[in-house]
């Protein structure tokens, strides 16, 4: 299965609001100005971001560690018709999921 690039950025930018917070508040802690650790936590969000999408993307698309679907290599037409059933039914039956 894989992710769609909306998943990816919804992702991203789901962990960097949490690690912006996380960033920030070191920085505030550290310098005890809140300017300065919203500018950190803001540089910090923006490059952060752009990293961690393109890394999400690039392992989208490595098949490392997935397990495939069983069905995902057959060739459906766009409106499944008898033959696609059929076709179906027999990956089913090869693969031990249906008897008959």
């Amino acid at each position: 299965m894989k992710e769609t690039k909306f998943r990816s950025l919804i992702k991203s930018i789901s962990w960097r609001i949490i690690a912006t917070i996380i960033t920030t508040s070191v920085a505030y802690f550290l310098t005890e100005r809140i300017d300065t650790a919203l500018e950190i936590g803001g540089l910090d969000m923006i490059f952060k971001l752009a990293i961690y999408y393109s890394h999400e993307r690039l392992w989208g698309i490595i098949p490392l560690g997935r397990k495939s679907h069983p069905l995902e290599d057959i060739n459906l037409t766009k409106e499944i018709n008898h033959e696609d059933k059929e076709i179906i039914k027999n990956k089913l039956k090869e693969l031990g999921y249906i008897d008959e």
